[in-house]
């Protein structure tokens, strides 16, 4: 794979990660400031997150997950993906 694909396929999975946390908020009927309140995050944060300008680090996603009743999980991506 050369540089522009794994670009391409590193953007891809930003895009979709930035998707699922969106429709989590979403599914849980929360507005960015209701999150941040319930989450200890800055709303700034929530909406840099959502706006792919933050890329939050683990640390961040635990602390904005746990309290909402969710984690992060490995899993194996498509032979291709990468």
């Amino acid at each position: 794979m050369n540089k522009i694909e794994k670009y391409i396929n590193e953007e891809r999975l930003n895009q979709e990660f930035i998707f699922e946390f969106i429709k989590l908020r979403h599914e849980l009927g929360l507005t960015q400031v209701e999150m941040a309140k319930k989450t200890n995050v800055l709303r700034d944060k929530i909406a840099k997150i959502e706006a792919g300008i933050y890329p939050p680090n683990i640390k961040s996603l635990f602390k904005i997950l746990g309290p909402l009743g969710y984690t992060i999980k490995i899993e194996k991506i498509k032979e291709d993906t990468y």
